[in-house]
């Protein structure tokens, strides 16, 4: 197996069509046809179909397809880390972050990307925290900023801010968020709560605190769209617990009231991480500079 099979591999697939592939690729289809070939002999699989319409991947295809675009893009990274290497500030970087947090600082992060280093290839991803990990892992990401990473020394963990979970609850007729009481997290035993699908962090921590005391949360529903879970509550559907910065990224927060949760205050560590291994990288820690400024300035309350 080489990177030329794997390029062929995945270029018929996309184009389901070997003759379509082998234009684009400026190459014979009998040539084409006969590295997919030594593919599946090497592999011992059958990885496409071939039928009138054209080609599609078996199920040990599409398994072969997911690992030979990461190989690629993990490929065409080198290219760009070595071309960074030698010419400072170009290149690109990756930066990955949960939804919520994406909704609050990526705009504001792709502008000052492009604003301070203008020859550089920008990608910010979203995902579940879980999914940034394994991504940051296997170098698909250059940075990531999560909500408690696992200690590992597989990470470097770069600490930000600590943010505050909150127990919100309808208030009619109220045309902005207010501020109440606080609430024992014994308290919340008996509510219906809506909340995202596990995994999730805040969830995690919420549960993991009621364990302690032999107690469970008491699932409404489960919503993994911030705008509407604040919907919901603000129409008397249900209560939820975020962070006080999380009601302001969506328009849906109002007719709500949020009450910060103690006995014991609950939180989330909000960081950024990088793989400990790692190559220097001049355009990367000039990206982690503005990343972690821009998290301070617009996260921190």
């Amino acid at each position: 197996m080489d990177i030329r099979q794997l390029t062929y591999f995945v270029k018929v697939v996309e184009m389901g069509s070997f003759s379509r592939a082998a234009a684009y690729l400026h190459i014979a289809q009998p040539a084409l046809s006969r590295q997919v070939n030594g593919l599946e002999v090497e592999l011992k699989e059958r990885l496409l179909i071939r039928n009138g319409r054209g080609v599609t991947p078996t199920e040990a295809g599409e398994r072969l397809l997911g690992h030979a675009r990461s190989i690629l893009q993990l490929l065409e990274r080198t290219y760009e880390d070595m071309e960074n290497a030698r010419l400072g500030r170009t290149g690109s970087v990756a930066i990955g972050m949960p939804g919520t947090l994406s909704t609050a600082i990526a705009t504001a992060l792709v502008r000052k990307l492009h604003s301070e280093l203008p020859d550089a290839k920008v990608h910010v991803l979203t995902g579940r925290s879980t999914q940034l990990q394994e991504w940051l892992l296997a170098g698909r990401l250059d940075m990531a900023v999560l909500f408690d990473a696992p200690n590992s020394p597989m990470l470097e963990i770069h600490e930000l801010l600590d943010e505050k979970l909150h127990f919100y609850e309808p208030e009619p007729g109220s045309e902005s968020i207010r501020m109440g009481p606080d609430i024992p997290l014994s308290e919340l035993v008996d509510q219906p709560i809506i909340i995202n699908s596990r995994p999730n962090r805040v969830r995690e921590t919420l549960e993991n605190a009621l364990a302690r005391d032999g107690r469970k949360l008491l699932v409404e529903c489960e919503v993994d769209a911030l705008d509407t879970t604040f919907a919901l509550v603000s129409d008397g559907s249900g209560k939820t617990v975020a962070t006080l910065r999380a009601h302001r990224t969506v328009n849906t927060a109002r007719g709500v009231r949020a009450r910060k949760i103690v006995k014991p205050e609950l939180g989330l560590k909000v960081q950024i991480v990088l793989r400990a291994r790692r190559l220097n990288n001049q355009l990367h820690d000039a990206a982690f500079r503005l990343l972690r400024d821009l998290c301070l300035e617009i996260l921190t309350p």
